[in-house]
């Protein structure tokens, strides 16, 4: 009896391997479930035997390399290894719903139900995965069809005389995504005016972009970010990038010219280059070149003289100190 359900099922499931064109049937219920890329939760639903279930993923899905469907098999159809069969459609029509029974599909992947009571199927939504198969977890070898953001799974029976337990059965299907191991960077360069020309190296690596915005998936841990240019001051800055979640990293790129900022206490009087100077701990363009500052408190007064170069901020920083020591 054994030897003749595996030859039966062996040949049902072949023909419907060979079926490649779309096709038309019925359900007798339609289960539909959403996921989400912002979190690792399980969507899950109990299906019957010639029933279907429609996955509907996010349309924004940078992370997500993959769904998997874990199926709770009853004894009543391990027992019956191989009756039942397990396929996966895209390109359906109508949009599943719970209220619709028929439809059309194309079927991508087809295979009978194990003989054990767990199965792990896993599809894969993006060509460079990282999904593997063992003997514990099966793996679609192609990418469906995701126009549509639903992967569409139907349970149907492929051999004569199943008993009516197992026709009857319910299984448990546990629906998650499967993050990448990356996670985005998402790096907006601010100027006062328009950009001017940048290049953007990434742990050493340059990146093209042709916008101020730059958006780019990165292994998780730390990068170092570089932003190069001849029109403003060198920008170099160290994130972390965190598994499925974007890291903002706003960059504001400064001119080089040079700037200046003097400190000194309320009561100072300042000048810088010869004219009074009041406007403390502010930051302002500078000159290249020599300038000369001066400080004064009374009848002190101290002169310092500074050459000005490209691309540096100065600051003059004049503090009065008292100092006890004890021998």
């Amino acid at each position: 009896m054994v030897d003749i359900k595996k030859i039966i099922s062996t040949v049902v499931s072949f023909s419907l391997c060979m079926c490649l064109a779309a096709e038309t049937f019925r359900v007798g219920k339609m289960h539909t479930v959403e996921i989400s890329q912002d979190n690792n939760l399980e969507a899950s639903a109990k299906i019957g035997i010639n029933e279907a279930i429609a996955i509907f993923i996010p349309k924004e899905r940078d992370f997500i390399e993959g769904l998997e469907i874990k199926m709770d098999i009853p004894d009543s159809v391990a027992e019956w290894m191989d009756s039942v069969a397990c396929s996966v459609y895209d390109k359906v029509k109508p949009i599943p719903s719970s209220s619709q029974i028929d439809y059309s599909a194309t079927r991508e992947y087809v295979s009978t139900l194990p003989g054990r009571l767990s199965w792990v199927l896993q599809v894969p939504l993006i060509s460079n995965n990282s999904l593997k198969a063992n003997k514990y977890i099966t793996k679609m070898d192609t990418v469906p069809d995701l126009s549509q953001n639903l992967i569409f799974v139907r349970l149907q029976p492929v051999m004569k005389g199943i008993p009516e337990e197992t026709m009857k059965a319910k299984v448990g299907i546990s629906v998650k995504p499967i993050l990448q191991n990356k996670g985005m960077l998402d790096l907006t360069l601010e100027a006062e005016n328009k950009l001017l020309p940048c290049s953007v190296f990434i742990d050493d690596k340059p990146v093209q972009f042709s916008d101020k915005n730059i958006k780019i998936m990165l292994d998780t841990g730390v990068h170092n970010i570089s932003v190069i240019s001849e029109s403003y001051r060198n920008e170099v800055r160290t994130i972390h990038i965190d598994q499925a979640k974007t890291t903002p990293l706003s960059v504001e790129m400064k001119s080089i010219a040079p700037t200046l900022i003097i400190l000194a206490p309320e009561s100072t009087h300042v000048t810088l280059d010869g004219e009074k100077f009041s406007s403390f701990g502010t930051e302002f363009p500078i000159s290249e070149g020599e300038h000369k500052i001066k400080f004064s408190i009374g009848e002190y007064e101290i002169v310092r003289t500074i050459n000005v170069i490209k691309g540096r901020t100065y600051t003059a920083n004049f503090e009065v100190d008292l100092q006890i020591t004890e021998e």
